[in-house]
């Protein structure tokens, strides 16, 4: 039977709290295990299996989110990555058969991985979806999702373009058949108009750079463009971009992920605003929930705890999109989580 429940997004407050508690937490994991009541428990094995690549920013901060919540809430880590569906579809079913208590997956090609999804539920494996997928997680029988949904970001983002005058949109990507990205430029296109899709290579920034040069130059009613993976193809697209403006072109750009040189070009005006889903709570959030929610006998009367159940159990949490522009930029910034871990600004 397929669940049929609400994901929900944390008020900013509640929020807040949660995510002082957390980094709290991981500074003293020891503290955090014996005030939850989690020191002499067994350990949870949980097993990622996601398809971004070990030299991704986003992945990495993912990744060190897992690795803290593992060192504070008393769970052993595995960590594969693959871009390709077919490996981990057998990285999954390794997973089953190994016994990991958890298998954390993403689902940036869904009917890929549906079957392997669905078998791990069946066989009594607790299984989360991060970062891709949130409209066919439950419906395959994961237990959460934790991550953005793309439509309603690809929607947002799309609006604020069109607000600040965008008509059509060239939209560059780091993958073709990510699901999740197709669908965060499609909602886009809703907003704003004719969109254009380019995917190219976000290790080749030269190349990166001449492409979208040229997108631009073949499609002279483009007034709009968002990269989708932060500085790798923001940088590059940005230096194409101020080309055009030098003779006089209006172009507007809009980044997904937030890192330090994006902030810069927000401060500068040459980024409107950026797009941030939070991946370090990605990576963290399903490995605390997963502990606490096992063992929430002994967790009853604990707020981060509470929190964790209260949210989590509706089916997951939705961790964006968030907005950075120059309204707020420097809040960011001076919140230090670009560097170090987590952060949440609300749209106004």
């Amino acid at each position: 039977m397929t669940r049929r429940r609400a994901l929900r997004r944390l008020p900013a407050a509640l929020f807040g709290a949660l995510l002082a508690a957390v980094v709290v937490s991981t500074a003293c994991a020891e503290a955090t295990l014996e005030r939850l009541g989690l020191a002499t428990v067994q350990p949870l094995s949980i097993s990622f299996v996601v398809h971004g690549e070990p030299d991704d920013p986003v992945w990495q901060e993912i990744r060190a989110g897992a690795e803290s919540a593992g060192q504070a809430f008393h769970s052993s880590i595995s960590w594969q990555s693959s871009a390709d569906t077919d490996e981990r579809v057998r990285m999954v079913e390794d997973s089953i058969s190994q016994g990991f208590d958890v298998i954390v997956v993403t689902l940036s090609d869904p009917l890929g991985m549906e079957r392997v999804v669905r078998q791990a539920s069946v066989e009594g494996v607790i299984v989360y979806v991060i970062n891709a997928g949130v409209q066919y997680a439950l419906g395959f029988g994961a237990d959460a999702f934790f991550g953005m949904s793309e439509i309603v970001a690809g929607l947002a983002a799309g609006e604020r373009l069109a607000v600040a005058g965008a008509t059509n949109l060239l939209c560059v990507q780091p993958e073709e058949d990510n699901q999740g990205l197709i669908t965060r430029c499609e909602q886009a296109e809703f907003r704003v108009g004719e969109t254009v899709q380019l995917v190219v290579d976000p290790r080749l920034s030269a190349d990166i750079e001449a492409r979208v040069a040229e997108a631009l130059a073949d499609h002279p009613s483009i007034d709009a463009v968002i990269t989708s993976d932060g500085w790798r193809l923001a940088g590059p697209a940005r230096a194409a971009i101020d080309r055009v403006r030098a003779d006089g072109r209006a172009v507007l750009h809009v980044a997904f992920g937030i890192d330090e040189p994006v902030l810069r070009s927000i401060d500068e005006g040459a980024i409107l605003f950026a797009v941030d889903q939070q991946p370090w709570l990605q990576g963290y959030l399903p490995v605390a929930y997963a502990q606490v929610k096992r063992f929430s006998a002994r967790t009853r009367g604990d707020e981060v705890a509470r929190v964790l159940l209260q949210w989590a159990e509706g089916g997951g949490i939705l961790l964006g999109p968030g907005f950075v522009d120059q309204r707020n930029v420097q809040l960011v910034r001076a919140s230090g989580a670009v560097a170090d871990g987590p952060w949440w600004v609300d749209e106004p």
